[in-house]
């Protein structure tokens, strides 16, 4: 066999990312907490008290993204497992929350 013919059998290591997808997406997630500390500072009337949690959800599932997909590298090929297990244990948690608090 070549030497082609050896490199044909190893997988093809995924393209490096750029820095700059990190760089932005680290921005993204500091306005996003900036955003979040905004929102509670500013509740003062009893509209914004019903709005704090669910906007304060949203940004945190929006950063939960960004980090499993910009840091942990689950959007590239080969990560199924990976991403399987993590949801697993998203599931898990969450049914583990919610019968912590109905206790």
């Amino acid at each position: 066999m070549t030497e082609n013919q050896h490199s044909d059998n190893h997988a093809v290591s995924p393209k490096p990312e750029s820095a700059v997808k990190h760089l932005i997406s680290f921005l993204i997630m500091i306005i996003l907490t900036a955003a979040a500390f905004y929102v509670v500072i500013k509740s003062g009337s009893v509209v914004a008290e019903h709005l704090i949690l669910p906007l304060i959800l949203v940004f945190a599932v929006i950063q939960v993204f960004l980090q499993l997909f910009t840091f942990m590298h689950l959007g590239q090929k080969g990560s199924a497992y990976y991403a399987i297990f993590i949801m697993l244990g998203i599931v898990i948690a969450v049914i583990s929350a919610v019968g912590i608090i109905l206790m």
